[in-house]
């Protein structure tokens, strides 16, 4: 069984055993990055690094979910690789010249060059790589011995070699003049700084363009252009910090944008403004984590670098408006489609009691107002639904009193017979009901089965159905023979559902299904702002 891919170190390929975060939030084994410092070479996965020295923060949350899932499979646990192997593995990743001028080298701090190109923008240490060029991984000889991964796949990395008369570069031929990005970096990168006015201008000229058309969207979606935005987000000037996180959600909005932007090292700045940002700049950071993490690959990277608390916060905030709350909301029901944040959301402290407040929510009198509490109300059945497929999360939500909650939505009308909101609703008594004898006791105080027996005696049948079916004979503790397959059950209107953990179905309606407020020109899940 292969690990999954957040297991995996993205420079050796191999299950990492002392998992290190590497500012601005990639975690990497520690003798991987700690070689890359040695022979001054960073491949793709680190290619934006910091010019400041290495800060190695160990990832325990990560170690601690690695070592849980070898002793499940009764695997032995990954061992430390010693720097020398890494050091190998670091080497054949470089280009023949460069392995060649650093065969002979000894191990020691990365060789730092005392000026830069006007050219170029990014922080000395980045200076050596400006070629571009393929690699492919060590050979499954050469690697270290305990490997459960799969090798990175082959994509290019950036370096730059120095010669007596000068600098050699090779570079891939551009696509476009770049005129835009080369406007904007003129001022980000000047070497006496640019000031707030510059800035502020740069980031509204970047807005605007990334608003054009899709394919500006794709040709500005650079490393170099990405390094430049993270300092912007976390600008104390509210103008540019507006418009830099504005400019973020545009460029997430295309599907072959949102693993590089996290990639670059952009979450852990979205996150900040999340916390602390300008109130409309937090709520474009929540547009753009919401974007994000509709790539599956980016959900767990989203989870690691503490996206989940501020969404939760800002999602509970009745101060907020509605598009943030509802930014907020989908971002976390993403997020949760990621088996290890659904553990991390249900550990989150007033988790369950906020999800199930706004679920609870009344009416407000008003069409207006009653379309928002409904829209919120949604995620956060969403979302509970999610959670009680994993045992913390179902333990969460049983502590929290979700199972009355549940049926007390059902019984009031919020949740009306054969709408999405109760298939909701049946999704989470179902998950609750996987394994626990406590949920019995908690589900007929409750009335469980009084709120679905109705939906066991309806015609035309579906998954909603089926689980309430389920979750009656868990009740009763009757033997659930009958295996919960997506070909056996799933009709033809939940066929974007996705499976989750043992059986309980997480509902995805398709991007085009979604209302007209949710999708940018692109067709993708977010405004352009």
């Amino acid at each position: 069984m292969d690990p999954p891919a957040e297991f995996l170190c993205p420079i050796s390929g191999t299950l990492m055993a002392d998992p290190v975060i590497v500012p601005p939030g990639r975690t990497i084994e520690r003798a991987c990055i700690q070689a890359c410092a040695a022979l001054a070479f960073y491949p793709p996965a680190v290619a934006d690094l910091p010019s400041s020295p290495l800060v190695l923060i160990p990832n325990v949350a990560l170690r601690s979910a690695i070592l849980n899932w070898c002793e499940r499979l009764g695997l032995p646990h990954p061992s430390p690789l010693s720097l020398d192997t890494a050091g190998d593995i670091v080497r054949r990743l470089m280009p023949p010249r460069q392995e060649q001028s650093r065969s002979q080298s000894q191990y020691g701090p990365p060789y730092q060059e005392q000026s830069r190109s006007q050219s170029q923008y990014g922080p000395p240490r980045q200076e050596q790589r400006s070629s571009q060029f393929q690699y492919g991984p060590p050979s499954q000889e050469e690697r270290p011995q305990l490997n459960y991964g799969r090798p990175p796949p082959a994509a290019s990395v950036r370096t730059r070699n120095r010669s007596v008369s000068g600098d050699d570069f090779v570079q891939e031929p551009k696509q476009r003049s770049g005129s835009v990005e080369e406007e904007i970096m003129a001022v980000l990168g000047a070497t006496d700084g640019a000031s707030p006015a510059e800035q502020k201008d740069a980031m509204a000229s970047l807005r605007q363009a990334t608003r054009e058309t899709r394919e500006m969207r794709l040709q500005l979606c650079t490393p170099r252009l990405l390094a430049a935005l993270r300092p912007m987000l976390l600008s104390g000037d509210a103008g540019i910090q507006v418009n830099a996180a504005a400019a973020m959600v545009n460029l997430s909005l295309e599907a072959e944008n949102k693993v590089r932007i996290v990639r670059s090292g952009a979450v852990s700045p979205l996150v900040d403004v999340l916390r602390v940002g300008h109130p409309e700049a937090r709520d474009h950071a929540a547009g753009a984590i919401y974007s994000l993490a509709v790539e599956d690959e980016n959900r767990a990277a989203i989870g690691v670098l503490g996206a989940i608390p501020p969404l939760l916060e800002l999602f509970a905030s009745g101060g907020a408006g509605h598009r943030a709350r509802r930014e907020a909301g989908m971002a976390l029901y993403h997020v949760s489609l990621a088996g290890m944040n659904r553990s991390k959301i249900a550990r989150t402290p007033g988790v369950v009691r906020t999800l199930l407040a706004t679920a609870e929510a009344r009416d407000r009198g008003s069409a207006e107002a009653d379309a928002a509490a409904a829209a919120l109300r949604k995620l956060s059945l969403m979302i509970l639904a999610n959670l009680a497929g994993c045992p913390e999360g179902r333990a969460a939500l049983m502590d929290g009193g979700a199972v009355a909650a549940v049926v007390g939505v059902m019984r009031r009308g919020a949740a009306a017979p054969g709408s999405s909101e109760e298939e909701y609703c049946i999704s989470a008594l179902y998950g609750m009901s996987k394994g626990s004898l406590r949920f019995r006791g908690l589900a007929r105080a409750a009335g469980v089965e009084e709120a679905l027996a109705p939906v066991t005696e309806c015609d035309g049948g579906g998954v909603g159905r089926d689980m309430a079916r389920r979750t009656l004979r868990a009740m009763r503790g009757e033997d659930d023979e009958m295996p919960f397959t997506a070909s056996g059950i799933l009709g033809s209107q939940w066929g974007d559902a996705s499976i989750v953990s043992e059986g309980l179905v997480s509902l995805r309606r398709p991007p085009h299904q979604r209302g007209g407020n949710h999708a940018g020109t692109s067709g993708s899940n977010t405004t352009q702002f």
